[in-house]
C-alpha cells in the first residue's frame, strides 16, 4: 500500500495538531497545578507563622501564670486564638506539623486544668508552695507543655525551612 503525497500530508498535519494540542493542555495541567501548590504552600507558611505566635504567647501566659499563680487580664483571646488555629492547621498543615499541634494543645488544656484545679482547690487556700501538691501537679504540666511546644516548633521550623512539600498532608 503506498499513500499519496495528499494522504502523507493530511496524516501529517493531523499528528502535528494532536501533538500541539497534547502539549497545550498537559504544559496548562501542570501550571494550574504548580499554581494551586504554590497558593496552598503560602497559605500554609502564613499559618505556620501563626501558630509560632500563638504558641509563644501562650507559653508567656504559663510563665506568667508560674511567677504569680494569677491569670492575667485580657489573655482569653489568646485561648480562642489557639482554637481558631487549630481549624487552620487542619486545613492546611502536613501530617506530622498536625500530630505536634495534637500534642501541644493536649499538653495546654492540661496545665489550665492543673491550674484550675489549684486555683479553685477546697478551702480557697491556693499556696504556691512545693508542699501543695495541686502546685506540684500544675509545675509538672507546664514542664511537659514547654517540651511539646520546643518538639512542635521544631517540626514547624525545619518543615519551614526544609525541602517544600507542596502535597496536602505528607
Amino acid at each position: 500500500m503506498t499513500l499519496s503525497p495528499a494522504t502523507a500530508a493530511i496524516i501529517g498535519m493531523s499528528l502535528g495538531a494532536v501533538a500541539s494540542f497534547s502539549g497545550a493542555w498537559f504544559t496548562q495541567r501542570a501550571t494550574d497545578r504548580r499554581e494551586r501548590e504554590s497558593r496552598v504552600w503560602s497559605r500554609r507558611m502564613d499559618v505556620y507563622e501563626e501558630a509560632m505566635v500563638i504558641v509563644r504567647r501562650l507559653g508567656g501566659l504559663r510563665v506568667e501564670l508560674g511567677r504569680t499563680g494569677d491569670w492575667p487580664d485580657g489573655t482569653g483571646a489568646a485561648l480562642t486564638d489557639a482554637e481558631v488555629l487549630a481549624a487552620r492547621l487542619e486545613i492546611y498543615a502536613s501530617v506530622p506539623v498536625l500530630k505536634a499541634h495534637l500534642a501541644t494543645f493536649r499538653a495546654m488544656r492540661a496545665w489550665i486544668a492543673a491550674w484550675e484545679e489549684w486555683d479553685n482547690q477546697e478551702g480557697g487556700y491556693a499556696r504556691m508552695a512545693e508542699s501543695d501538691e495541686l502546685w506540684r501537679e500544675f509545675i509538672r504540666r507546664v514542664a511537659e507543655s514547654e517540651k511539646s511546644d520546643h518538639e512542635f516548633l521544631s517540626i514547624l521550623r525545619k518543615e519551614v525551612h526544609g525541602r517544600r512539600s507542596p502535597q496536602l498532608g505528607s
